[in-house]
């Protein structure tokens, strides 16, 4: 299975956009959607309700209901043609663990796109398209 990481150096950088375009021009592959909260805070700036409740090191979020919620990144993600989407939501001692309990929960897709930086610390894609604003960005492949 090949994976591809959007990552960014802040919110709001276009991550969700370039995923979209990748789902887009590839069939058969699935989305991962990760969230870390910051010291148990929320990372956004805005009230977006994600880390409301949040008490385990992390969620592995696979609902319809909330996946497809208008207006959410994975709701978007799915439009986009995502076979099957998943969204992890993680404390930073939580991450790797849920990162690879969401891994295994994907079945029978040619790749996986993940949109998140921290997964960085954790494994190595075979490719990581990095955002430092919309339109700026760096390819690494491995």
């Amino acid at each position: 299975m090949i994976i591809i990481v959007v990552s960014g150096s802040r919110s709001g950088v276009g991550k969700t956009f370039i995923a979209q375009q990748l789902l887009k021009h590839f069939g058969c592959w699935s989305a991962l959607k990760v969230t870390v909260s910051k010291n148990g805070e929320c990372p956004h700036t805005r009230s977006c309700g994600i880390c409301a409740d949040f008490k385990e090191p992390f969620y592995v979020i696979k609902d319809e209901e909330t996946i497809n919620q208008p207006g959410k990144d994975t709701a978007r993600l799915k439009e986009a043609g995502a076979q099957e989407v998943i969204w992890l939501k993680a404390r930073p001692e939580g991450l790797e663990r849920g990162l690879y309990e969401a891994l295994s929960e994907f079945s029978d897709c040619e790749g996986i796109i993940i949109e998140g930086t921290s997964v960085l610390n954790y494994i190595t894609p075979d490719i990581n398209i990095h955002l430092y604003s919309m339109g700026r960005y760096k390819i690494t492949c491995s």
